[in-house]
This record gives structure tokens, C-alpha cells and sequence, in this order.
């Protein structure tokens, strides 16, 4: 996923594993796509791309530690 210097969230499915949670992208994100929005149960802020940062997008499996809000 390419990361934004806005605020950006994604809408996933999140599962509970032996070794902490795991999101899964629902796939196509576009506002139309009624699809990824019926099967998600949560949405995760990205990272926000920082200038002269070291990454400008997120890889699959990366690890991104944040809070939690219920």
C-alpha cells in the first residue's frame, strides 16, 4: 500500500492469531466499492509518509505497532 501524507485509513478484517492480531485488506478501497465494506470489521490508520522518510509504502506482512481503540 502506498502511504500518504494525509491521514488514511483502510478497511480490513481482523483476526485474532496465536502471535497478535492480523489485518487483511478487503481488497479495492474507492468509495464505490460496496464490497470491501461488507466484509470488514475494523479500519486501521496508515502510517502517514513522512518527508525524507525511509518508506514511501507498506509491504505486504509488514509489522505496524499502534493503539487500539474499541
Amino acid at each position: 500500500m502506498h502511504l500518504d501524507p494525509r491521514a488514511h485509513f483502510h478497511r480490513v478484517v481482523m483476526k485474532a492469531m496465536p502471535d497478535g492480531l492480523k489485518a487483511y485488506s478487503t481488497g479495492g478501497q474507492r468509495p464505490s466499492r460496496v464490497a470491501s465494506l461488507s466484509g470488514a470489521n475494523a479500519l486501521v490508520q496508515l502510517p502517514i509518509l513522512q518527508e525524507g522518510g525511509l518508506a514511501s509504502q507498506l509491504q505486504a506482512g509488514a509489522v505496524v505497532i499502534g493503539k487500539i481503540q474499541v
